[in-house]
C-alpha cells in the first residue's frame, strides 16, 4: 500500500508540475500568478527529487550518497542528505496513524509535513466538499500542537503542495476545485471544533 500510495504521489506531483508550466507565458509581463505557479512547479520537483533519491537509495546495492551529491550538485554528501535523505515515518495501529507525540519520530521538510497532516485526518471529514481555508486552518492548528518550534506555511503556498497529495491518497476521492464553497456545505462538520477561529459566515461573505 506505501508503494502504491508513493507511486500515485509522484505521478500527481508530475502532473502538477507540467500543468504549473503550462501557466507561464515569455509573452507577457511577470505576475504573482505566475510566481505562484513556479513556486508550485518547484515544490513538486523537488518532492520529485527526493523520491528519486528514496528509490535509488533502496537499489541493492544502494546508489552511494557520494553519488547522488555529485550529480545535484551539492556543497557536500550531508548536505545532499539533509535536503533529499529526509523521510516521514508513519506508524498504523488499529486506531489509524500515529503522529508526533505518540512517539513517532520525523525529519521532513514542509511538503511532507503537509503529507502526514493529511493523511491522519483525511477519513475524518463529514462534508464531502472542504474550503482551502478550512483545511489550511484544520492545518495550521495540527503544526502548532505537533511542532510548535516551525512556521506552517501560508495557505497559497499549502494549496500546492496538497492538490497532488490529496488526489493520491486516503480514498483518491479528493480534488481542487475553483467552485463556490458556502452553498455545498450540508451537515455539520465536527472538526469544526478544533479552529474555533474559523467559519462558515466567512465564506458566505467572500
Amino acid at each position: 500500500m506505501k508503494d502504491e500510495i508513493t507511486m500515485r504521489i509522484t505521478q500527481q506531483a508530475l502532473g502538477t508540475a507540467i500543468a504549473e508550466l503550462h501557466c507561464l507565458s515569455p509573452d507577457r509581463p511577470a505576475s504573482l500568478e505566475e510566481l505562484t505557479a513556479l513556486s508550485t512547479a518547484r515544490d513538486c520537483i523537488d518532492q520529485l527529487m527526493r523520491d528519486c533519491v528514496v528509490q535509488l537509495r533502496e537499489d541493492h546495492p544502494p546508489i552511494a550518497w557520494s553519488e547522488i551529491a555529485n550529480v545535484l550538485g551539492t556543497p557536500s554528501v550531508a548536505a545532499a542528505r539533509q535536503r533529499y535523505g529526509s523521510e516521514v515515518a508513519v506508524a498504523n495501529t488499529g486506531a489509524g496513524t500515529a503522529l508526533g507525540k505518540t512517539g513517532v519520530k520525523y525529519n521532513a521538510p514542509a511538503t511532507e509535513r503537509i503529507l502526514v497532516f493529511w493523511l491522519s485526518i483525511a477519513e475524518q471529514f463529514s462534508w464531502g466538499f472542504l474550503p482551502v481555508s478550512f483545511v489550511h486552518a484544520l492545518y495550521v492548528a495540527w503544526m502548532t500542537a505537533e511542532f510548535p518550534a516551525e512556521q506552517p506555511v501560508g495557505r497559497t503556498a499549502f494549496t500546492g503542495r496538497l492538490k497532488p497529495i490529496a488526489a493520491a491518497t486516503a480514498t483518491g476521492e479528493w480534488r481542487y476545485t475553483r467552485l463556490r464553497a458556502a452553498s455545498l456545505l450540508g451537515a455539520p462538520e465536527p472538526l469544526c471544533a478544533r479552529v474555533p477561529a474559523w467559519s462558515v459566515t466567512d465564506l458566505e461573505k467572500a
